[in-house]
């Protein structure tokens, strides 16, 4: 009997921890996008756990000065739960002419651990380091869900990828994009764009994916430089 009520104490104890543990709020975490599909998109929206909505949208060309990075940041109010079991986006697709949409599910609490401790943080000043979610438009409709130190990381210890989903067709007419001229190529050549910027020396980030996953994940290597 006592054994069982032991158990049981050490059990709502252990339930109370977990309770009482420090949340990541918007005080931890900008959400910016990035566009390397090689194509043209309007990213439409993001929603993070069906909850709330983020910016961070609008018409994607060629990823920023950083291919690993992020372009324009969205800054949540800091009551704001950080991203933590999935994110829904829309976006329309020049290459598909289509809209498109995604379902990636988050790894759960590795993210708030991430957040509140994050390897790229600088702990001898005592102070909170805001990461920054990156939404990575890939090649093939593929989305990666990334954490970075920045929206520039320079180096492969600075981002980490968190989820990866595929886009799908969304079968629904829309006349959003009729001003658009029909038959014109949006396919971007954006490889070619860095490495002339990069010859008179207006590019100097680096030009190697970075895709390493969080700590305990199976990596997922991409196999090519961009």
């Amino acid at each position: 009997m006592k054994k069982i009520i032991v158990t049981a104490l050490c059990a709502f104890v252990l339930a109370g921890c977990s309770a009482m543990q420090k949340k990541a709020d918007g005080r931890y975490f900008d959400i910016a996008s990035n566009n390397n599909s090689e194509a043209s998109i309007f990213l439409e929206k993001i929603v993070i756990d069906g909850d709330w909505s983020s910016g961070a949208t609008g018409i994607k060309g060629c990823g920023g000065s950083n291919i690993n990075g992020g372009g324009g940041v969205a800054s949540p109010s800091y009551n704001t739960p950080a991203p933590n079991k999935a994110i829904y986006l829309e976006w329309y697709a020049w290459g598909e002419n289509s809209r498109m949409k995604a379902d990636i599910n988050l790894p759960g609490e590795i993210i708030n651990e991430i957040l509140l401790n994050p390897p790229w943080a600088n702990n001898s000043k005592g102070e909170v380091h805001k990461s920054v979610f990156i939404i990575d438009f890939r090649n093939s409709n593929k989305v990666w869900v990334k954490l970075a130190k920045n929206i520039n990381p320079k180096s492969q210890d600075e981002v980490m990828i968190l989820a990866e989903g595929q886009g799908r067709r969304v079968n629904e007419s829309t006349d959003r994009y009729e001003g658009y001229k029909q038959g014109k190529s949006y396919t971007l050549d954006c490889a070619s764009k860095r490495e002339r910027y990069k010859k008179i020396g207006a590019y100097t980030a680096p030009l190697i994916v970075y895709d390493k996953w969080y700590p305990g994940a199976k990596q997922d290597k991409e196999e090519r430089d961009e």
